[in-house]
C-alpha cells in the first residue's frame, strides 16, 4: 500500500522538472462530448471556461477546428488518449496560462486556414503568460505539427516544465506569418527556467530545434532525435545553463552545413554540460562547456545515444491503441527512409484527411472510466469511484485508467481473462503464473510471454506498445541467443505458434528445438510494409505436430541481422491431439531443415545448457525478486531488462530470491548503478546471515544511471541449496538511490555427500586497487598515486620513468588468473612486468591501439596472466617504466580470480 500523502509523479515514469505536476488529481471528471469550438461539452469549455481541479476525458473523437486560441486554466489533466479514434485540434493553439497542468495524448495541427487564429501567434502548444506565474507543467506523448509560429514554445518566464515523448514536426515555412519564412520547432525563451526536453522526435523544422534564448536557464535537452533540421539544430544563446545529453541529430535534404549543436552566446556567463551526442558541436562559446553538470539535474534516467533512435520511433507521439496516426506514421517513415522535407502547407503532405472518431465505450456509472476498463483496473463499474484507489498504488482509479492507455496496465486489478470491448479475442492479463494448463483437453492453449522464458544473457526486454503485454524480447548481441520453456502441461500433440515482429529492414533467423533437437527454422523475410515494429509487422509462425510431455524443453534460438533485431512477443501451445500409450518419442520429423549458418563460436543449436554443471549461470532480474514496499520499478535504458528496482525511502529495503538451483558453490554477481552523487550501501544475506556489504563509492564519471555507471560486485564461495533465501538489503544516500539491475549466480564447484567442496584449488577471488601497493616515494619519476575518474577507485598508480611497487598477497593459497587493469593510450609505449617473489611471471609492452590519446573508459584495458600459483604472504610486485610524458604507466587494479586449471 502506498502512502497517499507521499509525493507522486504526474504519472509513473514522468521525468524532468515538471514531473511533480499533479494536474487535476482529486478533482471532478469532465467529459468532452462534442467537437464544437465553444459551448458546454466542448474542449474550450473544459479547459478555458471551467476552473479548479479537473480531469478531462473524451466521449468523442475526431477533429476540433478552432477559430481562436484556447487559454488553459490550471489544475487540470487533459487525457487525449481517451478519445475514441483519437482527437486532433486545428486552427489555433492551446496556451497554458496557469500552473499545474498535465497534457497527454493530444494531436495539434494548427494549419494554414486563413479564417482561424492570428497566424503570428498560431503555435501548437504555448506555455506561459507575461506577468503571471506558470509552473509545474508537463506535455507528454502528444503530436504537434503544421504550426505557423512555433510548434511548441515557452514564454513569459514559466518554470518547472517537462516536454517529453512528443512528435514535433513539419512547422510550416512560407505560410501566413508576417515575417515570411517561419518554420520553427521548439522555442525556450523569455527567461524560462527549469525546463526538461526529453525523448522527443523533431522532424523537418527549419529552425529552433530547439532555440534557448533570453537568459533562459537550467535547461535539459536529453535523448531527443532531431532529423532534417534545416538551417539550425539546437542553438543556445544568452546567459543560461544547459545540459545537452544523449541526443541524435540526423541530417536530411534541407539540413545546412552548420554544426548541429551551437553555443552562440559570447557573454562568458553561461555554462554547459555536453556529452554523448551524435552531433557536431560549435559556436563562439564552446569554451564554456564543462566536464560535469552545471546545475542539479532533474532527469536521471538517461539512455545511451545508441538507444535513442529505436526507442523514440517506437514510443514518441500521441498513440491510440498503441498506434500513431497515418500522418505521424508518414513522419516517422520519413526519418527511416530519409525522405523528410520542410513544407509550406499541410496540403503538400496530404492534408488532414478524413478524421473519424470512434464510439465511446459504455460507462454505466458516468465516472469517466468505461465499464470494460473498470474490470481491468479493479474498480467498480456500478459505483462512481474515479477518485478512489482500487489497487492502493497512490494513483486514483481515473489516473490508472487514463495513464494505462499510454503506459500499459498493471495486473493488480484483474485475476483472469477479460474480453476486449469490441468482442474480439480474449486478452490474457498475466498474473505471473506462467503457463497455467490443468485441463488437458484438446483445444487447451498455453500462452507464455517471451519475457517470461528462460533467457540467455544476450536478450533484453524492450517496451513495445504493439506487443501483447507491452513488451518483447530482443537480441542485443551479435551472437546466437536462446529462450527456453520447460513444458509443464499434459502430454499430448501440440501446435506451437511463435508471435514476432518482422520489419522490412533485414533478415533475422530463428530455430525451434525440442529437447535440443531442431524441429523448425526460418528466415524473417516477409515484406509487411513497414520498417517499424508495430501492428503491421506483427506476424506468426505455426509449427504443427509436436509431441510433448511434462519436463520437455522447448527452445527458441535465433540470431539477428544488423538491421532487424529479433523481437519475439509470445509463444503459444495448443493441444491438438492425445498421445498413444506407445508414444515415446518427442519432437517431429520435419525433414532436413538445414543449419542457421555460420554464427561464430557460439555453441551448437541444440545446446540448451547442462543443468547442475559447473559453469551454470542463473540470472534473475531484480524486478522479479520479492520486494518490500519501499522498492519501486524504474525504467533505465542501460539496465539488462530495461528496468531496475529503486529504493524510494530513507530506510533499509529488502529484495529476496528463493534459490531453486542445484546444491553447489556459487559466485554471486550483483549488477547495479553507482553514480557520482552520493554513497548508498548494500548488504547481501543468505538465510538471514550477512555474507557481504559495501558502500557504493566508485567514481565512474557520471551522476546519471547509464552505461557509464554500471557496476558489479562479485561475492565468491557461497554454498547454496534449493530453498535458501538470498536477500539484498539497501540503504539510500540522499543523492544516490539504491538502483539494482539484476543478480547472477554461477556454479563454481559442487558439494560432495559430506557437504564439503569437491575441488582442491583453494583460491578465492580477491580485488586489489593498485594505489594500495607500497612504493618508494623518493624515486625520481617513479610511482605515485594520481586521481583519474575512469579508474575503479578514482585513482591509479602512475609513473613517468622506472618504477617498482609491491604488496604481500593476503588471499588464500591457490592457482589464479590475474587481471591487471591499466590505461593504454595511443601516445607512447610503456612496459610492465608482473612478478611473484621476484620471479618475472609475465611482461608486456603497452602498445595497443585503443583509439584515444586520453586515459579514459576507451583506453582502460586488461592484461590477463593465467594459471599463476600464489601462496598467502607471497610478494606481488609490478616493475616497469613509463614512456616519459607520452605514455605514463597508469595501473588501476589487479583482480585475482580462481583458475580452472589446478597446477601441481
Amino acid at each position: 500500500m502506498v502512502d497517499k500523502n507521499s509525493e507522486l509523479l504526474a504519472f509513473e515514469g514522468a521525468q524532468g522538472f515538471g514531473a511533480g505536476a499533479t494536474g487535476g488529481r482529486g478533482g471532478e471528471v469532465v467529459k468532452v462530448t462534442n467537437l464544437n469550438d465553444s459551448g458546454e461539452g466542448s474542449l474550450r469549455w473544459a479547459l478555458e471556461d471551467l476552473d479548479g481541479p479537473r480531469i478531462v476525458v473524451f466521449d468523442v473523437g475526431g477533429q476540433i477546428d478552432l477559430k481562436s486560441q484556447i487559454q488553459i486554466n490550471g489544475d487540470v489533466t487533459v487525457a487525449g488518449q481517451t478519445a475514441p479514434g483519437g482527437i486532433t485540434v486545428t486552427g489555433g493553439r492551446l496556451r497554458v496560462v496557469e500552473s499545474n497542468v498535465i497534457i497527454r495524448g493530444m494531436t495539434l495541427r494548427p494549419g494554414d486556414d486563413p479564417d482561424a487564429q492570428d497566424p503570428d501567434d498560431r503555435d501548437g502548444f504555448s506555455i506561459g503568460k507575461s506577468g503571471s506565474v506558470v509552473e509545474n507543467v508537463i506535455l507528454d506523448s502528444n503530436s504537434v505539427s503544421w504550426a505557423i509560429d512555433e510548434n511548441i514554445s515557452t514564454w513569459g518566464s514559466p518554470s518547472n516544465i517537462t516536454i517529453s515523448n512528443n512528435i514535433i514536426a513539419e512547422a510550416l515555412r512560407s505560410s501566413l506569418h508576417s515575417k515570411g519564412d517561419h518554420s520553427m520547432g521548439l522555442l525556450i525563451g523569455d527567461e524560462s527556467s527549469n525546463v526538461s526536453v526529453i525523448g522527443n522526435l523533431l522532424v523537418s523544422n527549419e529552425f529552433r530545434n530547439a532555440l534557448v534564448k533570453d537568459d533562459s536557464t537550467n535547461i535539459e535537452f536529453i535523448n531527443n532525435l532531431i532529423y532534417n533540421y534545416g538551417g539550425e539544430g539546437l542553438v543556445v544563446a544568452g546567459k543560461g545553463d544547459v545540459h545537452a545529453i544523449g541526443n541524435v541529430f540526423i541530417k536530411g535534404q534541407d539540413s545546412g552545413g552548420r554544426e548541429a549543436i551551437r553555443f552562440i552566446s559570447n557573454t562568458g556567463e553561461a555554462s554547459y554540460y555536453v556529452t554523448d551526442n551524435v552531433a557536431e558541436v560549435g559556436g563562439v562559446n564552446t569554451s564554456q562547456i564543462q566536464s560535469d553538470f552545471v546545475f542539479d539535474p532533474a532527469t536521471t534516467e538517461v539512455m545511451s545515444s545508441s538507444e535513442v533512435v529505436d526507442w523514440i520511433l517506437e514510443n514518441a507521439g500521441a498513440r491510440f491503441d498503441g498506434e500513431v496516426s497515418e500522418i505521424d506514421q508518414r513522419i516517422i517513415d520519413s526519418v527511416l527512409d530519409n525522405t523528410g522535407a520542410i513544407i509550406d502547407s499541410q496540403k503538400e503532405a496530404g492534408g488532414y484527411g478524413k478524421l473519424e472518431g470512434g464510439t465511446a465505450l459504455a460507462d454505466s456509472d458516468g465516472d469517466g472510466i468505461p465499464d470494460f476498463y473498470e474490470q481491468v483496473i479493479g474498480s467498480d463499474a456500478k459505483v462512481a469511484d474515479a477518485n478512489r484507489d482500487a489497487d492502493g498504488d497512490g494513483y486514483s482509479n481515473i489516473e490508472d485508467y487514463i495513464n494505462g492507455l499510454l503506459d500499459g496496465f498493471s495486473n493488480s486489478g484483474n485475476n483472469g481473462n477479460v474480453t476486449q470491448p469490441d468482442g474480439g479475442d480474449e486478452t490474457d492479463l498475466d498474473n505471473g503464473n506462467g503457463n497455467d494448463n490443468t485441463s488437458g483437453a484438446i483445444g487447451t492453449v498455453i500462452t507464455v510471454e517471451a519475457e517470461d522464458l528462460d533467457l540467455t544473457d544476450g536478450w533484453a526486454t524492450k517496451s513495445l506498445s504493439s506487443a501483447s503485454d507491452g513488451k518483447v524480447i530482443q537480441n542485443e548481441s551479435g551472437e546466437l541467443q536462446s529462450a527456453s520453456l520447460a513444458f509443464d502441461g499434459d502430454a499430448g500433440v501440440y501446435s506451437l505458434t511463435v508471435t514476432y515482429f518482422d520489419e522490412n529492414d533485414g533478415v533475422s533467423t530463428l530455430a525451434v528445438l525440442v529437447n535440443g533437437e531442431q524441429v523448425a527454422t526460418w528466415d524473417w523475410d516477409e515484406e509487411l510494409g513497414s520498417a517499424l515494429a508495430n501492428k503491421s509487422t506483427l506476424t506468426s509462425k505455426v509449427i504443427e505436430g509436436l509431441e510433448l510431455k511434462e519436463g520437455d524443453v522447448v527452445t527458441l534460438q535465433g540470431q539477428h541481422d544488423a538491421g532487424e533485431p529479433l523481437r519475439i512477443d509470445t509463444v503459444s501451445l495448443e493441444m491438438t491431439g492425445e498421445l498413444d500409450d506407445t508414444d515415446t518419442d518427442t519432437g517431429t520429423d520435419t525433414g532436413n531443415t538445414g543449419d542457421l549458418g555460420d554464427t561464430g563460436d557460439t555453441g551448437d543449436l541444440g545446446d540448451v545448457g547442462d543443468v547442475g554443471a559447473i559453469g551454470t549461470v542463473i540470472s534473475v532480474e531484480a524486478e522479479d525478486m520479492v520486494l518490500t514496499d519501499g522498492y519501486v520499478l524504474k525504467n533505465v535504458g542501460g539496465a539488462s531488462g530495461g528496468t531496475v528496482i529503486q529504493n524510494e525511502t530513507d530506510t533499509v529495503q529488502t529484495a529476496s530470491y528463493a534459490f531453486d538451483g542445484d546444491a553447489g558453490v556459487y559466485s554471486l554477481s550483483v549488477n547495479y548503478f553507482d553514480e557520482n552523487d552520493g554513497v548508498a550501501s548494500l548488504a547481501v544475506l543468505v538465510n538471514g546471515e550477512k555474507v557481504a556489504s559495501w558502500d557504493w563509492d566508485a567514481n565512474l564519471g557520471s551522476a546519471l544511471a547509464n552505461n557509464d555507471t554500471k557496476a558489479t560486485k562479485l561475492i565468491e564461495g557461497l554454498e547454496l541449496s534449493a530453498g535458501d533465501v538470498i536477500s539484498l538489503q539497501g540503504l539510500n544516500d540522499g543523492g544516490e538511490p539504491v538502483r539494482v539491475d539484476s543478480i547472477d549466480l554461477e556454479m563454481t564447484n559442487v558439494i560432495d555427500g559430506s557437504g564439503e567442496q569437491a575441488a582442491d584449488n583453494g583460491a578465492e577471488w580477491l580485488f586489489i586497487e593498485a594505489e594500495s601497493f607500497v612504493f618508494d616515494t623518493s624515486a625520481k619519476r617513479g610511482f605515485e598515486v594520481t586521481d583519474l575518474k575512469a579508474a575503479s577507485g578514482g585513482q591509479v598508480l602512475s609513473a613517468l620513468g622506472d618504477a617498482e611497487a609491491w604488496t604481500n598477497f593476503d588471499g588464500e593459497s591457490g592457482t589464479y588468473d590475474v587481471g591487471i587493469d591499466h590505461f593504454d593510450e595511443n601516445d607512447g609505449v610503456s612496459y610492465l612486468e608482473f612478478r611473484v617473489n621476484g620471479e618475472v611471471i609475465d611482461s608486456w609492452h603497452w602498445d595497443a591501439d585503443l583509439g584515444d590519446r586520453l586515459a579514459n573508459k576507451n583506453t582502460l584495458t586488461r592484461h590477463l596472466v593465467s594459471d599463476v600459483e600464489i601462496s598467502a604472504g607471497d610478494e606481488i610486485s609490478l616493475v616497469g617504466y613509463g614512456d616519459g610524458g607520452s605514455e605514463p604507466l597508469r595501473i588501476d587494479a589487479l583482480e585475482f580470480m580462481p583458475s580452472d586449471t589446478i597446477l601441481s
